[in-house]
């Protein structure tokens, strides 16, 4: 007998897959604007793409994820997550021969491969779970995925600390970095076109994909859908925070240090560290975390994330996110112990918020999986471009005071449609066993009137 049941080897696999894209993507993600920055110099591209370049790839993420629900169901979840990871490689080879054009374009099919790859993901995990194993699988997946940042984090590391400290990045390591990332991509597409065929497969009307958008757009006005979409709203906003504004403050604080490329590095891996800490314990408790409820993991990573914005505000110049500083944090002289902290929080609380919300939909919407998915990942997104948007303008006690006010909404509205899937489970529970017992009452008299009237042998 195997170790390892099929559908768990599929979400495994899946994890790999997810890992080599995003090892690629996030890792490339914190050193764009300084790659571009760098490049600038020779007059091919605007020193500020990279934030244009940011705004295309959550602009049309956003849109995209309304039809991203029929592509998955036309190609399947594995050959959708092929075609997203193909447009993560050919995003990342631009950088060999930075252009502005193809930037632009090819971040617009960025946007459209990133709602695929992601609705596609959702969909294949829901078809290899079980309400016993949703919570254990979303929490395995979710741990492989994230330490795709704590193998990035020290890949860039390495680099940065070979390289020196140096105000701009020679051509030289971008080549590097960016054929290694586009390898990457190439391996997670591999990675994907060998996956197995869903262990639970649904059943899915082919005939009228209209009918499958309509169904997103109703699923979006039920009531459970609009209480998730404040909970979505979060994420989206607290991810634009983790993976650019923070980083960037920690860049922009000149009392931390020279080598800031070095110092990004070293947030990405404590952020990787959080990541997967939560995402193995949540898979280590699977069981214990079903019996505690969702809504008390949720409350755990809220008061992690309430922790980390005060440290913050006590810790970091109110102009970081906007422009290098030599000024003093709130309340003390920036210290980078705090700083690593605070990053490795932001992601264990981060991974939690995804888990639990991974588990709800996997569990609540397994019948329509790539539409709630679809429909989780159009709300983060779109919170996450408007935070893009407006991150320039704000100094940080103002982020940290909608991060703090979103985060708390978020988790009461949790809170409610957690509880009301679970009156609606013991409602439907208490019915099945009133009706096994009526049943069963029905058979025994029947079984008794069938023995009177039967004749007596003697």
């Amino acid at each position: 007998m195997p170790l390892l049941d099929i559908p768990t080897l599929n979400v495994i696999q899946l994890g790999f897959g997810f890992f080599s894209t995003f090892f690629a993507f996030n890792s490339q993600g914190f050193i764009e604007e300084a790659v571009i920055d760098s490049a600038a110099d020779s007059g091919n591209i605007n020193k500020h793409a990279g934030y244009y370049s940011l705004a295309i790839i959550y602009a049309v993420f956003t849109a995209a994820n309304f039809i991203a629900a029929p592509i998955v169901d036309i190609l399947t979840p594995k050959w959708a997550m092929v075609l997203g990871s193909l447009c993560y490689a050919i995003f990342q080879v631009g950088f060999l021969f930075l252009n502005e054009w193809y930037l632009y374009a090819s971040s617009a099919l960025l946007g459209l491969g990133a709602a695929i790859i992601w609705t596609g993901q959702g969909s294949y995990l829901s078809q290899n779970c079980t309400k016993e194993t949703n919570s254990r699988n979303s929490s395995m997946l979710w741990a492989m995925s994230e330490s795709s940042l704590l193998g990035g984090g020290l890949f860039l590391f390495i680099v940065f600390t070979v390289q020196g400290a140096q105000e701009k990045i020679p051509t030289s390591t971008i080549n590097i970095l960016y054929s290694v990332f586009t390898v990457l991509s190439l391996i997670a597409t591999v990675i994907f076109a060998l996956l197995r065929a869903p262990y639970y497969p649904e059943t899915v009307d082919r005939e009228n994909y209209g009918k499958l958008v309509g169904s997103t757009f109703k699923l979006m006005f039920t009531k459970k859908m609009f209480l998730l979409a404040f909970v979505f709203a979060y994420t989206g906003i607290e991810q634009s925070f983790w993976t650019a504004i923070y980083p960037t403050c920690i860049s922009f604080t000149k009392q931390l240090g020279s080598n800031t490329n070095a110092l990004l590095a070293l947030n990405a891996i404590c952020t990787g560290f959080g990541q997967i800490a939560a995402g193995v314990l949540s898979g280590v408790l699977g069981d214990r975390v079903r019996k505690v409820g969702r809504d008390t993991i949720v409350l755990i990573g809220t008061i992690v994330h309430l922790i980390v914005y005060a440290l913050c505000y006590i810790n970091l110049p109110q102009d970081s996110p906007i422009q290098k500083t030599d000024e003093m944090g709130g309340l003390i002289q920036p210290n980078l112990v705090i700083v690593l902290i605070c990053g490795a929080l932001l992601g264990f609380g981060d991974a939690i918020w995804n888990t639990q919300i991974y588990s709800f939909l996997c569990d609540t919407f397994s019948k329509q999986s790539a539409q709630a998915f679809s429909l989780f990942k159009l709300y983060q997104s779109a919170l996450s471009c408007a935070a893009f948007f407006y991150a320039p303008a704000l100094q940080l006690n103002w982020h940290l005071v909608i991060l703090v006010v979103t985060s708390l909404f978020a988790a009461c509205c949790f809170f409610c449609v957690e509880r009301i899937s679970r009156e609606k489970t013991s409602v439907r529970d208490s019915y099945n066993f009133t009706e096994d017992r009526t049943n069963k009452l029905r058979g025994d008299v029947q079984y008794r009137i069938n023995e009177m009237e039967q004749p007596n042998s003697g």
